[in-house]
């Protein structure tokens, strides 16, 4: 990302000085051409008139104090944009950091005062869920058959009481007979002997 800010503007910066070279040595190319057209020729020389030459000159030298001009103002660009690259990088770098805490909080949950990791915690929380569905599957399947046996058991006891009932009911019958008969008999004796 540095690189690539870097790049971009230290291409628009040459891309501005190449523009503002062209036109100026645009205008200085067309200027040596015009002296050279319009001085006058001896032998296989050419006289250039003084004034002239030093307008050229005084041309030149404001191209250079414009170029160095815009040179300075590219480097401070440059060095302003270098300074906000490596400011943003310090962000992004300080953001890195906090991501990768806030994923390390998301990813881990303190269970029991230690920090587990989210799978881990799942793992311990279902297995504890299984193991109490099974343990409340083993208590109620108990539970069903004590309760199956109290039912018989009370039913048997019920049985057991009915039938000591009516045998006690049909032994005091009994018992009621025998006396009767015993008596019966004890008034048959009397009446003999009387």
């Amino acid at each position: 990302m540095k690189k690539i800010i870097f790049f971009s503007t230290l291409f628009i910066t040459f891309s501005f000085s190449a523009i503002s070279q062209d036109e100026k040595s645009s205008t200085i190319d067309s200027q040596f051409n015009e002296l050279i057209e319009s001085s006058n020729s001896y032998q296989s020389y050419k006289v250039i008139k003084a004034t002239e030459l030093g307008t050229l000159q005084k041309n030149i030298r404001d191209s250079i104090i414009n170029l160095r001009a815009t040179i300075v103002k590219s480097e401070a660009v440059i060095s302003e944009q270098k300074s906000k690259i490596d400011n943003f990088s310090s962000q992004i770098d300080t953001l890195k950091l906090e991501l990768k805490q806030t994923q390390d909080n998301v990813e881990k949950i303190e269970f029991l005062g230690n920090p587990t990791h989210k799978s881990t915690y799942n793992s311990m929380m279902w297995g504890i869920v299984f193991t109490l569905l099974i343990l409340s599957l083993v208590l109620f399947f108990l539970f069903k058959r004590g309760h199956s046996r109290t039912k018989e058991a009370k039913e048997k006891l019920a049985s057991t009481e009915f039938e000591l009932e009516s045998l006690r009911k049909r032994s005091l019958e009994r018992e009621q007979k025998v006396r009767r008969e015993l008596q019966d008999e004890i008034n048959k004796n009397r009446l003999r002997k009387e």
